[in-house]
């Protein structure tokens, strides 16, 4: 039995839309043909939206005049009729009566939290109660709540552990655990303001976008009418309790039946529904609650009448109208009914059971893999069962990768390394932090160490101190197929799992020490096998560099070594992962002459820079690049349109001439990062000097010749050593015999290894005919065999 065929045993009455008019693999190739080289796998940061509803949506918007729907026209009143029908679509999805609810469009979830949260009748008597598991747009109504004096405070909710299997209520059957209670303004009650009469605030997401725990919806009930009971007696517990939904995730294929669970407030973007609209969210709301609010802002049709030069405006009176400012977004709102139709089709149910079919699928692959050790590959976050059920997970995946010593591969590393193979996801924490902290375990101090040692949101610092800073995250989407699974899953074992061969075994601890003369570099070397092949200077960050025979050493490495770099009128670092122009810059330094000269084939003259030169704008700037902070100086205009017109984008160029590392990112040395708080570098990202050996070179060519002919895919590529934009090669030894050297001394000269570099995607950018190509590898077959790193000294 093949894998497909097994995996439908289990799993072929929920996946693949079995009653629907069309069968998942039908739908991928009338409706999704753009997928056929991609699996993508973030539906949970965004989904996609068919090619079928696109072309309605098209087919809508050249056929149909959509007049402003302020207006009277003919056209806008048609308009206002399908607003109106819109409106209708959304309550009904989620079962919410017209009478009850009303739904205001915003431009997104996070428009519609800032709505709540600027306009919530918070005291100094309310509460804001909220999960960890919260996205940022979540946790930001804590600062309203904050300013206004009232309480905020985390909870977890966790599953009490079941003793005799008897039904219990929530109250049994759940435990709430406080966090500590914060208070910014100590405020006084005002004079007759009672504790009974404050608003409190619980939010809590329908499905937390880290895990894909879906919380049960009897919070809503539980809350509002047991709140004391619930934390038992907190002085924080009295008053009117409202609930408020974040179902931008959950929404889609498990929307909150508000006639069951009546919360006050739910929140939706509609591009995590159907993938069109972007810029369009609702915010559904309970009419009481609506009344609550204490809207200060008016604007064009929110208001029935004002008077231009005294104090007086009327507000409209429908909902929707007084929170709605200016001309609402009705071309996009035109287009939702095409995303409902696709859903209403396939029904929220069996979306449901199909991606909860792939989730389960994937988690059990995941969790069944090994390495050669027989330690576990992947450890796996959120408490989600394994068995067959669509109300416990979602659609989510979340997990790290360990090697086979325990240490964790970074999430940056998997995703970057995804990207080769066609496969998109999302890694980091998502926006959210609480679930992050509270499922990598990451303390408090963990939390303030890492943004000490530079590391923010989206950044690649994936590893501190042994701690994974983040996670990956595979989420499925109603149109996510078996073989998408089965890709990533044949992803992970190809490139994570550790089968080393022999050869790799033998040189993978050998130590070895090279003497060389004491006075700069020389090319050869006398009383070992190993000798120095070449020396390369990088005068400006990912430009091209030269080779010379000897060069002086500085406090920062190589004299001059990566000293330059280019930014862009915003501020943006230059790197040729983004601009593959620079890497046909060519630099040169005559030391004798103290010039520098740069020549690119988009100048038609050759740029020369005085070192000692009196070009310098006068005064110097101050940035902040990967935690080190510099103080630059700045080049005239004649210098930086030289660049400019090199790269094909407005830049300047500036120059190290003092830095300073504030951090240290990895005291302890260990694999991941190999930053040295000792260590003075200009612009190099990790250390002052990367080595690394022909032999290895030599055997990745030959994995890449021996990989080419078994796909019979053309000539093999011939990567050469400077790929790797090394200071040092080296020749003489064994392939990867460098991975075990700790130390190295050429000549008096000593040198320690701080660890691997992190690789990262420019080793597949190449030059041909003048022109910079990209391609896959060898960064995909590097991964396939190499967990080690090339070294920093």
């Amino acid at each position: 039995m093949d894998g497909k065929e097994e995996f439908l045993k289990e799993f072929g009455d929920f996946y693949g839309y079995p009653n629907a008019p069309k069968s998942i693999d039908e739908i991928r190739s009338t409706e999704f043909k753009r997928l056929e080289d991609t699996v993508y796998l973030d539906h949970a940061g965004a989904t996609l939206y068919s090619e079928l509803q696109m072309e309605a949506i098209f087919k809508d918007l050249t056929t149909t005049v959509y007049g402003n729907p302020h207006s009277q026209s003919d056209s806008s009143s048609a308009t206002s009729d399908i607003v109106r029908e819109a409106r209708r679509q959304v309550l009904d999805y989620c079962n919410a009566s017209q009478k009850d609810y009303k739904c205001i469009f915003t431009s997104g979830a996070t428009a519609a939290l800032k709505l709540i949260g600027e306009n919530f009748p918070w005291s100094c008597k309310s509460t804001f109660m909220y999960t960890m598991e919260n996205h940022n747009s979540v946790l930001g109504l804590r600062e309203y709540a904050l300013n206004q004096g009232a309480a905020a405070f985390a909870v977890d909710i966790n599953e009490a552990v079941d003793q005799g299997g008897a039904s219990r209520s929530f109250l049994t059957s759940f435990k709430v655990i406080q966090h500590p209670v914060q208070i910014r303004n100590e405020a006084k009650v005002l004079e007759g303001e009672l504790t009974g009469d404050a608003y409190n605030l619980f939010a809590f997401p329908s499905e937390c976008n880290f895990s894909g725990m879906r919380f049960g919806l009897d919070l809503v009930n539980n809350v509002k009418q047991n709140a004391e009971k619930i934390l038992e007696g907190s002085p924080y517990s009295k008053g009117h309790w409202m609930v408020l939904i974040d179902a931008a995730k959950g929404f889609a294929a498990q929307p909150p039946d508000l006639s069951l669970y009546p919360a006050d407030f739910v929140v939706i973007s509609f591009y995590k529904l159907f993938g069109y609209p972007t810029g369009l969210g609702a915010l559904i709301i309970r009419n009481d609650a609506a009344k609550l609010l204490k809207k200060t802002y008016f604007s064009g049709g929110t208001v029935a009448a004002s008077i231009a030069d005294i104090d007086f405006v009327r507000r409209r009176e429908a909902v929707e109208e007084q929170f709605e400012d200016g001309t609402i977004s009705f071309l996009s709102i035109a287009s939702i009914r095409h995303g409902f139709k696709i859903f209403n089709t396939l029904t929220t149910s069996a979306m449901c059971w199909h991606t909860m079919s792939l989730t389960k699928f994937l988690k059990r692959k995941l969790l069944a893999l090994r390495h050669e050790n027989g330690e576990s590959v992947c450890t796996l976050y959120g408490n989600c069962p394994l068995k067959v059920s669509r109300h416990d997970c979602g659609s989510i995946v979340s997990f790290n990768l360990k090697r086979p010593d325990g240490s964790w591969f970074g999430h940056r590393e998997v995703e970057k390394l995804a990207s080769l193979y066609g496969i998109q996801l999302r890694t980091g924490c998502f926006c959210n932090p609480g679930a992050c902290a509270k499922y990598l375990g990451l303390s408090h101090s963990d939390l303030l160490s890492n943004l000490e040692a530079g590391h923010v949101c989206w950044d690649d610092n994936d590893v501190i101190n042994g701690k994974p800073t983040g996670a990956v995250r595979v989420s499925f989407g109603y149109m996510s197929t078996y073989e998408d699974a089965k890709k990533f899953i044949d992803f992970i074992r190809s490139s994570f799992i550790s089968m080393p061969s022999e050869f790799e075994k033998r040189y993978l601890l050998r130590s070895k020490s090279i003497p060389c003369p004491t006075e700069g570099f020389e090319d050869r070397l006398s009383s070992s096998a190993c000798h120095l092949k070449s020396i390369t200077i990088y005068p400006i960050k990912s430009c091209a560099g030269f080779i010379v025979n000897s060069w002086p050493l500085s406090d920062t490495g190589l004299q001059y070594d990566r000293e330059w770099l280019l930014k862009s009128l915003t501020g943006e670092i230059l790197t040729q992962k983004k601009v593959p122009e620079m890497f046909l810059i060519k630099t040169f330094i005559n030391l004798n002459q103290q010039i520098l000269s740069v020549e690119s084939p988009h100048c038609k003259r050759k740029l020369q820079i005085k070192l000692d030169s009196n070009s310098y704008l006068p005064g110097k700037e101050e940035f902040y690049l990967q935690s080190q902070r510099y103080e630059v100086q700045c080049y005239e205009n004649e210098i930086n349109q030289w660049f400019s017109d090199a790269v094909g984008q407005p830049c300047t160029l500036v120059r190290c001439c003092q830095s300073e590392y504030c951090f240290s990112l990895n005291k302890n040395r260990s694999m991941g990062m190999c930053r040295d708080v000792n260590s003075k570098v200009n612009f190099a990202n990790e250390a002052q000097f990367l080595l690394i050996s022909e032999e290895s070179v030599s055997d990745l060519n030959n994995r890449l010749c021996s990989k080419t002919q078994k796909l019979s895919c053309g000539a093999p590529p011939n990567v050469n050593p400077m790929r790797f934009r090394p200071n040092l090669v080296i020749s003489g030894g064994e392939p990867y015999a460098e991975d075990g050297w700790r130390n190295l001394r050429i000549g008096n000269t000593y040198f320690s290894s701080l660890g691997g570099c992190n690789r990262c995607q420019m080793i597949n950018f190449y030059q041909q005919t003048g022109q910079v190509k990209k391609t896959n590898e060898p960064l995909a077959t590097l991964a396939s065999y190499r967990r080690i790193k090339v070294r920093s000294w």
